[in-house]
């Protein structure tokens, strides 16, 4: 038998990387999602690792924030749970790699709403048993009992161990568009929002514009961007 070459994904534009000066209010606002990854970082990688299932171009992402000002995020950390951090702490870390994703048919009220409703979440804790179940739904022993005895996969352990009251960083972000009408289950967000992991909210293409493929000119930033 001739097995046939899937040429789907083959057709797929690959995303592609810009060096960016991080300038607010022209290559990331208030509203837009970042993600984030750093490859010296063991979680990173071992978030990046088990999500590698949901991976569909060649940029690794293993952490998410929401932008709620020039040089502020919210996001879900372990031990300090949902906090404010000011962005230059991930713009002056020459080992992290910095991503910003606009949601479609951004203006400045929804980028407002969005960041309103991360902020409303301060102060919430960590959830570790979650992202501990999102490691265990993407390791290769789960997905090889599902193959080998024809089960569905779904994903029951996130929704068994999730805490409603607490967050990790996915999660929060995928509630905070979720709560917006323009997004609301749509694209990934038709899936729980406690099963959905960085590098997939990442890759949605209905929540997000369109990636930047334009070159961009100017000098060579400090930090590694796309818009």
């Amino acid at each position: 038998m001739v097995k046939r070459l899937d040429t789907s994904r083959l057709a797929r534009p690959r995303l592609s990387v810009q060096s960016l000066v991080p300038v607010y209010g022209d290559n990331y606002k208030q509203g837009y999602i970042g993600f984030t990854y750093r490859g010296s970082s063991l979680l990173s990688q071992g978030i990046a690792y088990f999500t590698r299932w949901s991976r569909l171009s060649d940029i690794h992402v293993s952490h998410v924030f929401i932008v709620t000002g020039e040089n502020e995020c919210v996001e879900a950390v372990p031990r300090r749970g949902v906090v404010r951090t000011p962005l230059d702490a991930y713009f002056n870390d020459p080992k992290t790699q910095v991503f910003f994703r606009k949601p479609r048919k951004h203006t400045a009220p929804i980028g407002l709403r969005i960041a309103e409703t991360a902020l409303a979440q301060v102060g919430t804790k960590y959830d570790a048993l979650l992202i501990a179940a999102q490691m265990l739904e993407g390791s290769f022993l789960r997905r090889w009992i599902l193959s080998r005895f024809r089960l569905e996969g779904g994903h029951f352990v996130s929704a068994l161990l999730n805490r409603q009251d607490r967050w990790i960083c996915s999660e929060l972000a995928a509630y905070v568009l979720d709560c917006q009408p323009e997004y609301v289950d749509r694209g990934i967000l038709e899936k729980p929002n406690a099963t959905i992991d960085p590098q997939e909210l990442f890759e949605d293409e209905v929540i997000f514009a369109a990636w930047n493929h334009e070159p961009q000119e100017g000098p060579k930033p400090r930090k590694l961007l796309s818009a």
